[in-house]
């Protein structure tokens, strides 16, 4: 496979001088937003297919501050082996250099090899996808779905697709069977409206005589139909005028009538207004004055709350003591700690002496110690170590003597066990009888030996014939070999013949020979033994009675010394019952007991000063602790008081302040009262005088007697309106006048108007049409232009159709082309998908096929089939990503590219997502996969040498590895 080895940027878009060593398999970009991660993918893209050129709308990613723009990827090829690929700026889409393992050198024609032919577009449509390709496939219709799907499943099909819909979609712009907007449907419809028109234009020609007749005809009537219209429209004026005045008749005669049951009513000029805003003000007044009141009356309260001049010269005074205060706790403290340090201290030297009772500590304390009875101690004391030193080393001997005896008591009970068995007993009382025995066969042995010693002389004559023969045969002497050979023979038999005459005496004498002399070395160590144990017994004998005189002489001698020890012991406590000085005093502490003795006594003279000063200081702070709960009047914390009387006396001055404040404030707000009083009675006096005025008792009967004037006012305002209505439409008889009569004679004339309009109407369509079409009979141009129109309409409509054929024939070709793509390879691709679709979607769904009539269905494990546009977004992706995935394993030996996924799958779920990460480490055997993500959930399915950190990256301008 194909895989990226090393990212080395010089500069691209945000980063600069970065290097990033990969592996092979799966390598995960992790960065937040904004980190670089589309950088570094788009990095990638641009270094194997150049720079965007100025009409793409691709970035181009040049770096803001960097001189650099540009990179080198590294790759392994499976053919070229390992290959650099260097992209600088340059030309359009960039300077490119190739540089392959064995030291060859190329441009962009050995990167076309590299990369199999595959175009940037080509190698998008198959290896690199991400999550805005997959954003709004929810709202696609089925057959868009089926085309993007088709698309990711087959190669080539996405862009012929799009050409197909092109051309489609420019065709059906032309021309549509039972269109009207299309440009052929509309070119169609006007021909035909001109081949009416021309028609139309070839009738008029004949008729223009009758047309002349018509017009005169015409005008005379118009004349007489305009003379009637006229009179006809004085008459409407006059039934207008006496229709509007019937209801202002009927009108004034109602209005007069409710006038005459009014009496005469008397109110003040805008009373109403006056009264309302008298009431308004004295209502605003009465609650300023009821405000000022209550003002009043707190600040009369806060005046009498203040305190008296004495506190506050009181509180001065203690707050000059301020200072002192704060050093009497500070002493107060420092003398508590150290009376405390010097309790504990006496108290351990007590401790330490063995004084616990107070009585035998005050006797201590007041105790003399001068140097002669610290002498006299000290010699007391020599006594008693030398005695217990003394009696200390003959205990340790006398358990060294102790342990020796043991030991000896060991080694005799060792030596018990070591004496002799009854057997070896036995042994030692029999072998005097076997001795004998053993001394006779011993004799006739040595007898034997003597008898066989002319043997020697046989030996020698056979050894000189073996020799003989040896030398014959080496020489090839027959006489010599002859003469050795007898020889040998000779003494061999006689040898023979000797042995078996004396073997069987020989054989039972050795036997037994042999059993004595090893009965005698058994006897021998016996006997050995024996001596052994009766010498160690009788030296282990005198040790232990040595040992035991010891012993003795030991325990004499500690009873000796313990006497002695005794005696100083009781002398020395006899000596230390003067001081009370009770238990036994630890022997390490006995030489010091005078200077520990001196040192209490003096730390009980320091204990004594500092209680005294720390009484002192009491009583003083007492004092002051007294007058400061005096004025605070309460108990506080020590700590705390003067916090609480510095709050007080602040407060104090503010309120001895606020006092003289509130003084001003009540004189001030006197006057106000006093004011708004005033204002409220002339208030009060001014609308009873408009009571007065109104001739009425209370304010219901002023509000009555206001609308009894208001409605006379009004219908006397009505009538006089209505009297300069009737004075204007200038009727002479206004009483005679009959509403039905003049209702009936308006409509009839209406109606009569209605019916001379519509024939004047009739007249003058009439005469402009007749007048219309004399102009154009005598203009005759418009048929002749009619006709070239036509030809033109013609010509272009043919054009139209030839556009139409053609774009409709590529359309079919494409159709047809994509038909074969998918016949033949979409099959191969969906022999792989169902696999993988079924793993992505946690075996839900078991099959993705394509239904005869050319959509995608997902067949679940029930064998129920869906359409696509009925599964959820999340199943639509896994579908698109399983046609993805399979399409580039049936390219793994002809496009091995590495795949580049960015965030494809966020909707899918913790299961889905999984299985994902199952597909990818799986497909990651076959192919390098480089995914982009910025979701730190996915990082715990890799291992940490898997994840490139792009922030790090960016922080680091450094180096960073898989």
């Amino acid at each position: 496979m194909l895989t990226i080895q090393k990212i080395q940027i010089y500069g691209f878009g945000k980063h600069e001088n970065i290097t990033i060593s990969l592996s092979d398999g799966v390598t995960i970009f992790y960065g937040l937003n904004e980190a670089g991660k589309t950088t570094i993918q788009q990095f990638i893209l641009q270094m194997l297919f150049g720079f965007p050129i100025r009409q793409q709308t691709l970035r181009k990613y040049e770096p803001k501050v960097s001189t650099k723009y540009g990179g080198q990827l590294t790759l392994l090829h499976p053919i070229y082996g390992q290959c650099t690929i260097e992209r600088v700026k340059g030309k359009a889409t960039g300077d490119v250099s190739v540089y392959l393992e064995n030291g060859a050198t190329g441009q962009e024609e050995l990167l076309a090899k590299l990369l199999y032919g595959y175009s940037r577009a080509s190698f998008e449509s198959i290896f690199s996808f991400s999550l805005h390709e997959l954003q709004g496939i929810e709202k696609m219709s089925e057959e868009e779905l089926t085309h993007l799907l088709l698309a990711s499943g087959t190669t080539g099909i996405q862009h012929l697709s799009a050409l197909e819909k092109k051309m489609d979609k420019e065709a059906n712009e032309l021309f549509k069977k039972t269109g009207k907007v299309p440009v052929i449907n509309q070119k169609i419809e006007q021909i035909k409206q001109l081949e009416r028109t021309i028609k139309q234009e070839q009738g008029k020609i004949q008729t223009f005589e009758d047309k002349l007749q018509q017009l005169q005809l015409l005008e005379q009537n118009l004349e007489q139909l305009y003379d009637t219209q006229k009179m006809q429209q004085q008459q409407w004026q006059q039934l207008t005028i006496q229709k509007q005045a019937l209801p202002l008749i009927k009108q004034q005669q109602t209005l007069q009538q409710s006038l005459d049951n009014y009496q005469h009513v008397q109110f003040p000029p805008e009373g109403i207004r006056r009264y309302e805003q008298l009431k308004d003000r004295l209502l605003h007044e009465s609650q300023q004055l009821i405000q000022l009141k209550e003002q009043y009356q707190t600040l009369q309260d806060k005046v009498l709350a203040i305190v008296d001049e004495q506190t506050v010269d009181k509180m001065s005074r203690l707050m000059q003591k301020e200072a002192t205060w704060h050093q009497l706790m500070v002493k107060e403290q420092n003398l508590r700690d150290d009376l405390f340090m010097l309790e504990q201290e006496i108290e351990a030297q007590f401790r330490l002496l063995g004084v616990q009772e107070n009585e035998a500590q005050e006797n201590l304390v007041g105790e003399t110690v001068s140097l002669q009875q610290e002498q006299q101690f000290q010699l007391q004391l020599s006594k008693l170590e030398e005695a217990e030193e003394e009696l200390k080393f003959h205990l340790r001997s006398l358990e060294q003597v102790h342990l020796e005896l043991d030991a000896i008591a060991q080694q005799k009970q060792r030596l018990v066990q070591e004496s002799l068995t009854n057997e070896e007993e036995h042994i030692l009382a029999q072998w005097p009888q076997q001795k004998r025995k053993l001394e006779q066969l011993r004799a006739i042995k040595s007898q034997r030996t003597k008898q066989q010693q002319p043997h020697y002389f046989i030996w020698l004559v056979l050894l000189i014939g073996l020799l003989s023969l040896a030398y014959g045969l080496f020489e090839k002497n027959m006489a010599m070999t002859f003469i050795g050979g007898i020889l040998s023979l000779l003494i061999l038999l006689y040898i023979r013949y000797v042995r078996q005459a004396d073997e069987p005496g020989s054989k039972e004498h050795g036997y037994l020979l042999r059993e004595l002399e090893q009965e005698e070395m058994t006897v021998q160590a016996v006997l050995l033994k024996k001596q052994r144990y009766e010498d160690r017994w009788l030296h282990v004998n005198e040790q232990q009675k040595e040992k035991e005189q010891q012993y003795v002489q030991l325990e004499y001698k500690i009873q000796q010394t313990e006497l002695e020890s005794e005696e100083a012991t009781q002398a020395l406590q006899l000596f230390l019952k003067r001081y009370r000085l009770q238990g036994t005093i630890a022997r390490t502490l006995m030489p010091e007991l005078f200077m520990r003795i001196r040192n209490v006594q003096e730390l009980a003279v320091k204990r004594n000063s500092t209680l005294s000063l720390l009484q002192d200081v009491q009583v003083e702070k007492k004092s002051i602790y007294e007058q400061l709960q005096q004025v605070l009047n309460g108990a506080y914390n020590e700590n705390e008081i003067y916090m609480y009387l510095r709050t007080t006396y602040l407060e104090a001055q503010q309120r001895q302040q606020q006092a003289l404040q509130t003084k001003d404030q009540l004189a001030s707000l006197k006057i106000k009262i006093n004011g708004g009083q005033s204002t409220m009675d002339r208030y009060t006096a001014e609308m009873t005088q408009l009571f007065s005025e109104a001739q009425v008792p209370n304010e219901q009967a002023y509000y009555e007697m206001y609308e009894q004037f208001e409605q006379q006012r009004k219908i006397t305002t009505e009538l006089q309106a209505i009297q300069t209505q009737l004075t204007s439409l200038n009727l002479p008889q206004q009483v005679n006048l009959v509403e039905d009569a003049v209702l009936e004679g308006k409509l009839a004339l209406e109606q009569e108007q209605s019916s001379l309009q519509l024939e004047i109407d009739r007249c003058l369509e009439q005469r402009a049409a007749l007048l219309i079409e004399k102009e154009q009979l005598l203009n005759d141009e418009k048929y002749g232009q009619l006709l070239q129109q036509f030809e033109q309409e013609k010509t272009e409509l043919q054009q139209l159709i030839e556009q139409w054929a053609t774009k409709k024939a590529v359309a079919t070709a494409i159709h047809e082309t994509l038909f074969r793509l998918r016949e033949e390879k979409l099959p191969h691709v969906l022999s792989k998908v169902n696999a993988i679709f079924r793993l992505l979607t946690g075996g839900r769904y078991d099959k993705l096929s394509i239904h005869d009539e050319g959509y995608f269905v997902a067949q679940d494990v029930a064998g129920i089939r869906y359409q696509m546009a009925e599964l959820s977004q999340a199943t639509k992706e896994q579908a698109y990503i399983a046609l993805r995935m399979s399409l580039a394993q049936t390219l793994v030996n002809s496009a091995p590219f590495p795949i580049i996924m960015d965030d494809p799958f966020v909707h899918f779920d913790r299961n889905r997502t999984d299985k994902m990460v199952q597909l990818m480490k799986e497909v990651g055997y076959e192919r390098q996969i480089l995914y982009f993500t910025c979701h730190d959930t996915m990082l715990k399915h890799w291992q940490k040498e898997q994840i490139v950190d792009i922030g790090a990256l960016a922080n680091e301008r450094g180096v960073a590895s898989t």
